[in-house]
């Protein structure tokens, strides 16, 4: 099996912490970045080989981590110009035949990487899907006969979202020929798998976190300054 991460974004919402970088090479603390977390976990899950798709200043991700980086074979993808998930998935399974572990190189979780590949390959789906519970962006009042009984600050809803990590079984690539008009994966492939029954989800209740604004990259932050790593 091999692992494979989307590192091309360009953090446009977090150009004003670090213009000049991509978003996956942001420390979370003193000479560790939101990649270097990313790729341990796949190390953990005894994952030898990964693939990093890269785009925005793919030239720095490639000088950190070269071609060897703490027992991890890393190999590089990298896009010119934006072309969107569905792009670089297709570009990554034209080079490589086999299942893979697929995962947004913006978000942090506590996931046991190893169980969720055990649990996917137990099943007959070709994908599987991390999917955490929705935090509501606001804070929630319960109400009763119009009086205020209680505040709720910002808690989970029984809503589902996608959780950034995939199991794909290498039967995936077959869906990969047709012409999708949308770049993002939700808006093409998934469309079609889902149609088809072809997505089983891995529901998660452990930490799991996105880096997606200035305010979520100070919370994360904040949080590594006293977490193991």
């Amino acid at each position: 099996m091999i692992g494979a991460i989307f590192a091309g974004g360009y953090g446009k919402r977090l150009q004003s912490v670090s213009p000049d970088i991509p978003k996956v090479l942001l420390p979370l603390r003193d000479n560790y970045v939101i990649l270097d977390h990313q790729l341990l976990d796949f190390k953990k899950a005894d994952i030898r080989e990964v693939y990093l798709l890269t785009g925005y200043k793919g030239e720095l991700i490639e000088s950190r981590y070269g071609n060897k980086w703490r027992g991890l074979k890393i190999q590089y993808l990298r896009e010119q110009e934006p072309m969107g998930t569905l792009w670089a998935l297709t570009n990554f399974f034209s080079k490589v035949d086999a299942d893979i572990l697929l995962r947004n190189g913006d978000t942090i979780t506590d996931l046991d990487l190893k169980d969720f590949v055990k649990t996917s390959q137990q099943h007959r789906e070709l994908v599987n899907m991390l999917v955490v519970r929705m935090r509501s962006p606001f804070g929630m009042v319960s109400i009763q006969r119009n009086i205020v009984t209680n505040f709720r600050e910002k808690p989970l809803l029984h809503h589902y979202i996608n959780g950034g990590t995939y199991f794909m079984k290498r039967g995936v690539k077959a869906f990969l020929n047709r012409k999708y008009a949308e770049k993002g994966l939700e808006e093409s492939l998934f469309k079609v798998l889902a149609t088809r029954r072809e997505i089983r989800t891995f529901k998660y209740d452990g930490f799991w976190k996105p880096i997606d604004s200035v305010k979520d990259y100070e919370e994360i932050r904040e949080l590594y300054l006293t977490r193991e790593v």
